[in-house]
């Protein structure tokens, strides 16, 4: 399966509005020193300048909204191409997965809400080990369930979907009230854990092996 970057049409948007926004300040600038060099500003060149600004503000802003835009693109992609787990090995939650940088998870759903030791719970509700030294996402844990998978699996749920979504677990850790079923990618760099008490699933933990 190809790596996923972000798509062709998002990159090719934030480079020409990265172009645009460099091409409009630069004109900026140079309307400001012809304008300088004479006496004082005339009322057209003063009002030029003044809307020569506010433009390079505005593209500069669409730029920026662009990128973005484009960093949560990203997380789509993973996230729509990861659908069909029978072949690919890989669960996604919400489209991350971990081994992704931390700042694409920030630009994906914002700022942290609440932190401890390289651990972050975002307001969704999901929670991340973050490797301080790489600054990537060690492990990805879910509680609620208001996050599914991209099958539609999610917390509360009974676990008997496991089986008829995907499949055979690889390794099932027995309980004394439940289960937990791990799944591995092909590479087994990843894991996946679907925590099941009392027939339900309490817990989706995706953590990264190597």
């Amino acid at each position: 399966m190809a790596k996923f970057g972000l798509s062709g049409l998002a990159a090719k948007l934030t480079g020409q509005s990265n172009k645009v926004a460099e091409e409009v300040q630069q004109k900026t600038e140079e309307v400001k020193q012809e304008t300088s060099q004479a006496a004082p500003m005339s009322g057209l060149a003063a009002i030029l300048a003044n809307q020569s600004n506010k433009v390079a503000s505005e593209v500069q802003k669409k730029a920026e909204e662009v990128k973005q835009a484009a960093q949560v693109e990203e997380l789509n992609i993973i996230d729509a191409s990861q659908k069909l787990f029978k072949d690919s090995r890989e669960i996604t939650i919400k489209g991350a997965l971990p081994g992704i940088a931390f700042s694409k998870m920030k630009a994906a759903f914002g700022e942290p809400v609440d932190r401890g030791d390289n651990t972050f719970t975002f307001d969704n509700g999901m929670t991340v080990e973050v490797d301080g030294e790489k600054n990537i996402v060690k492990k990805i844990s879910v509680i609620n369930g208001d996050i599914v998978t991209p099958e539609g699996v999610a917390v509360n749920m009974e676990e008997t979907i496991l089986n008829t979504t995907y499949e055979t677990a690889d390794e099932v850790d027995v309980k004394s009230n439940g289960a937990d079923y791990k799944y591995f990618n092909k590479k087994k760099t990843r894991k996946f854990t679907f925590v099941s008490r009392g027939g339900y699933i309490t817990k989706i933990e995706s953590e990264l092996l190597k």
